[in-house]
């Protein structure tokens, strides 16, 4: 999944685009201080705190003492030590440069780890985040990728005791862009489904890598925000092996 995920590179905070991914990354930890584990939560919040406070986006590290970090986050220095252990056993941060004689820890924060632990939250923010969070199309951009002509087809109906949530799912799609509703995700089905994964199957080898390469993240983004969980999405066509 993490392939489906966007790279928070330094060149793309620094991007024209930089005010929205900076957003997008507080919002990531944000929402695991609201609804995560208590780890997460008060991970969360304190590097949340000390992205905003000393951060340097450029460099995309900071260097600030225990002492200071204990004053800022309210506890000791002893916990300080434990929180920022605690955050590299995670993952979310790596030291860079060893503390030294006048010289404090320099920590790198690993954004993209970050982003992949907050994954199963994004639909609680919004349709809209989750899927700038897996890249994928705005719905006019998307558009403008076909230009084949859809039927008019009737509007997909949400089957209440469908366990895979593609139902679901499809009236999600329909309401974000008709056309390529009717013209790409009306012909998929379900052929396998569990809790992590799950298979879509389309009537030919055409329609099947068409709509992987040009929309399989959006239904991934569709299901994250219908469920809150991002699952591994798979077409395939009919009779493949």
């Amino acid at each position: 999944m993490a392939s489906e995920q966007q790279n928070f590179s330094r060149a793309k905070i620094a991007g024209t685009q930089s005010q929205v991914i900076k957003y997008d990354i507080l919002t990531a930890l944000l929402v695991m201080a609201a609804q995560g584990s208590s780890t997460q939560a008060r991970l969360s919040l304190r590097l949340s705190l000390v992205i905003t406070a000393r951060y340097n986006w450029r460099l995309g590290v900071f260097a600030v003492g225990q002492k200071e970090l204990s004053k800022m986050w309210g506890v000791t220095e002893r916990t300080a030590k434990r929180e920022l252990a605690q955050m590299r056993s995670l993952g979310w941060i790596t030291v860079t440069i060893p503390s030294g004689r006048g010289r404090v820890t320099q920590h790198r924060i690993n954004l993209d780890t970050i982003i992949a632990a907050s994954a199963p939250l994004w639909g609680a923010v919004g349709p809209d985040y989750a899927a700038r969070m897996v890249g994928a199309p705005e719905p006019d951009s998307a558009a403008a990728e076909t230009n084949v002509i859809p039927l008019h087809k009737a509007n997909p109906t949400v089957d209440l005791g469908d366990t895979t949530g593609w139902s679901q799912v499809a009236a999600r799609l329909h309401v974000q862009d008709p056309s390529i509703y009717n013209a790409w995700f009306s012909q998929l089905s379900v052929l396998e489904s569990c809790e992590v994964q799950i298979t879509l199957s389309a009537p030919s080898k055409f329609v099947a890598q068409y709509v992987s390469s040009h929309f399989l993240r959006r239904i991934q983004a569709a299901f994250a925000a219908q469920d809150g969980y991002l699952r591994k999405v798979t077409i395939t066509a009919q009779g493949a092996a």
